[in-house]
């Protein structure tokens, strides 16, 4: 199905309001996030297509920049949730070290414990 330039302009809007609204959601799920983002790359990939062989109308450049602002919010959010998300990653997998680490040093005496840390 051939698409125009500003049918494609108004999904790819549609589709970056979308995806700010679900990153902007407490505890939304990073798989919409990507099914979202999928969606985007594709009508992207298409509109480069497009633009290439036109020019924009000043309206079309109106919502280029509304979709770049959003771009722009959204994307330091995404960010500021991967790390948040790699630092549970990471302390995760410092405690099950720990816990390797304590659990590996054998049988304790009498009661005491012995660490045998390696």
């Amino acid at each position: 199905m051939e698409m125009t330039i500003n049918a494609l302009l108004g999904e790819l809007l549609q589709a970056t309001q979308r995806l700010e609204q679900t990153v902007t959601q407490k505890d939304s799920d990073a798989e919409e996030w990507l099914a979202i983002l999928d969606e985007r790359e594709v009508l992207i990939g298409t509109l480069k297509e497009r633009v290439e062989e036109v020019e924009l109308t000043p309206a079309q450049r109106v919502q280029m920049v509304e979709i770049h602002e959003i771009n722009q919010r959204v994307i330091p959010l995404i960010e500021g949730r991967k790390q948040g998300v790699q630092q549970q990653l990471n302390t995760l997998q410092r405690s099950k070290l720990a816990m390797n680490t304590y659990n590996e040093a054998g049988p304790n005496g009498y009661g005491a414990f012995f660490d045998r840390k390696k």
